[in-house]
């Protein structure tokens, strides 16, 4: 890479890992990698990569599934990225490079991605919701981040669904994660030789199992989303991560008897899958 300041902007998914080089609100390089199983492990990783560019950088933002205090990262879903609880991350990766670093939550990064860059210009308010490995959740308010703070406000994914239902990585059972995650839809599966969620989602849609989970789990979430509605009065919803944006689940959701009654508007995140990293340009320039 040639001599000039990049901004860095990472995000930890529960699948990959994503690291991208800004220049001018521009992405000009991506580095990806699958995540490790033990989220410290990722950090670990990350600033090995970052070495070789460290006098090329400004500033590191980072996008991470959990909760984010005060510098600490703990996972919501142990099961997700392995049992730690308040990780130095941005300690950890100061110390190393000698470089500014800050840490949002995966979904908070996205939804002020989605605002500054994205479907949520034009809006005053909205939800955003993305549903991929889990489901997570982050409400935009009268154009900023809800109370202007990092906090775990909005993780739609533990909110209880089914009372009594499916044990959770969190520890609670009946999570709205456990019906409708892609980690969840695959494990209901019983396609023969289907072993991914996005094969089941595109390659097996057509199959009685697959519409019947994919139902079920809509069903599920529109429920979600119409409970929001009716409590804080948004509106506007838009849904990300790699099972939200697949057209199959997208347009099931659309036309679900609940969402239409409630007269509730849906639509798919226009940065896609690199609306956490343009959240992360976007905080940056807070």
């Amino acid at each position: 890479m040639k001599s000039k300041k990049y901004f860095v902007a990472i995000d930890i998914g529960g699948t990959k890992t994503n690291i991208a080089f800004f220049n001018h609100d521009k992405i000009k390089k991506i580095i990806n990698f699958p995540t490790l199983k033990y989220g410290p492990n990722n950090i670990i990783k990350i600033i090995s990569i970052l070495n070789e560019f460290k006098n090329n950088i400004s500033k590191i933002g980072y996008s991470l599934t959990g909760k984010i205090e005060n510098g600490f990262w703990t996972p919501m879903n142990f099961k997700t990225l392995g049992n730690f609880k308040n990780y130095p991350i941005i300690k950890t990766t100061k110390r190393s490079l000698k470089i500014p670093v800050f840490a949002l939550g995966d979904t908070q990064s996205a939804s002020i991605g989605e605002l500054a860059y994205g479907g949520g210009k034009n809006l005053d308010s909205f939800f955003y919701i993305t549903i991929s490995t889990g489901v997570g959740g982050s409400l935009i308010y009268k154009k900023k981040l809800f109370d202007n703070k990092i906090t775990s406000i909005g993780a739609i994914g533990h909110s209880v669904i089914k009372y009594n239902g499916i044990k959770c990585g969190c520890g609670n059972n009946g999570c709205l994660e456990t019906y409708v995650s892609g980690n969840a839809i695959i494990k209901q599966s019983k396609v023969k030789n289907c072993k991914s969620t996005k094969d089941l989602l595109t390659k097996y849609y057509k199959n009685k199992n697959t519409i019947k989970i994919v139902d079920t789990s809509v069903n599920y979430l529109s429920q979600s989303l119409i409970n929001i509605n009716k409590i804080i009065g948004i509106e506007n919803f838009i849904i990300g991560g790699s099972v939200g944006l697949n057209n199959f689940f997208y347009n099931k959701l659309k036309n679900n008897k609940l969402v239409k009654s409630n007269k509730i508007s849906i639509t798919k995140a226009k940065l896609k899958s690199k609306a956490e990293l343009f959240g992360c340009l976007a905080y940056s320039k807070l």
